[in-house]
């Protein structure tokens, strides 16, 4: 998360509203799909490792973060060889081939929740993908950059990526991947690829810069999609309480971030309200689990 005084990083939701109302729909969603999500057989998950073996569970995760780091630093590097058309092509593939992907996949589990032997549902969700993919082409090779465009494009696949992580994984990756994750997500902000991105592309990075009329903050689409993934995973696995309490981490961290941000001008967006999620999570689950019973 950055404050964006006039220009914003690739693919971010820019807001100068409450990150609250930004957010709370997200979440909301995510809580909801959780819900529907909740009665989907384990064996029937795409990504499942199958393996009960709680070592390769936090390797699993531990290989979708290095995924996410070795991306970081290609696109440093692209940007420093001026690579930029390229890095584009790059983005819009990736963003096309996932949207199809990832919204195939959410017709691949409804038809299962409605208990429907039927392709069609997850052929019309993969045309929905489609589109949606030509629309992220439209936006990002061809640099139609609307703010209210990338807006909805980040808000739609933000939700549609995390919404699924949350469902095909199993808890010892889940956590791996968010722990992971955020903590590479301190790093890359303060000293590593999203850093050397902020000072090429003249981004604010120092709350001690003179004042301007407006100021705006970015939130990267990675926020979204792991703050969707922990409220959708908490509420599928452990149920509406939880899922509420996962939802209230997430809005109590990023108010403390966003504190965090007027102080510096940059920081991690994750890790304070996933961080914070999980406590709130596992406090519930202790209670409901070890008090309430007695």
């Amino acid at each position: 998360m950055t404050q964006d005084k006039g220009r914003f990083l690739l693919i971010t939701y820019r807001t100068e509203k409450s990150t609250f109302l930004t957010i709370a729909p997200l979440l909301i969603l995510s809580f909801l799909i959780g819900k529907l999500y909740s009665s989907l057989d384990p064996l029937l998950y795409l990504f499942q490792s199958g393996s009960e073996n709680y070592s390769f569970q936090v390797l699993e995760g531990l290989i979708l973060v290095s995924v996410t780091i070795i991306s970081g630093f290609l696109i440093v590097l692209a940007l420093k060889k001026n690579l930029l058309k390229l890095l584009k092509i790059f983005y819009g593939c990736i963003f096309f081939i996932s949207s199809i992907s990832i919204f195939w996949v959410h017709g691949y589990f409804i038809e299962i929740v409605v208990s429907m032997d039927s392709f069609w549902l997850e052929i019309v969700f993969a045309v929905i993908g489609l589109l949606i993919g030509i629309f992220s082409v439209y936006i990002i090779i061809l640099e139609k950059l609307e703010v209210l465009s990338k807006n909805i494009l980040v808000f739609i696949l933000g939700l549609a990526i995390g919404t699924v992580f949350g469902t095909v994984f199993p808890l010892v990756s889940f956590l791996s991947l968010l722990i992971f994750i955020s903590v590479f997500d301190i790093y890359s902000v303060f000293k590593g690829p999203i850093n050397s991105l902020l000072k090429r592309t003249n981004m604010s990075i120092s709350s001690n810069q003179a004042p301007v009329v407006t100021t705006s903050v970015a939130i990267g689409i990675g926020d979204f999609v792991f703050y969707s993934a922990a409220v959708t995973f908490t509420t599928k696995e452990f149920g509406l309480a939880l899922g509420f309490a996962s939802i209230v981490g997430i809005i109590v961290g990023m108010k403390m971030t966003k504190n965090m941000l007027s102080r510096y001008g940059k920081f991690p967006g994750l890790p304070i309200p996933i961080f914070l999620s999980l406590i709130l999570v596992l406090i519930g689950w202790l209670v409901s689990n070890y008090i309430l019973p007695f």
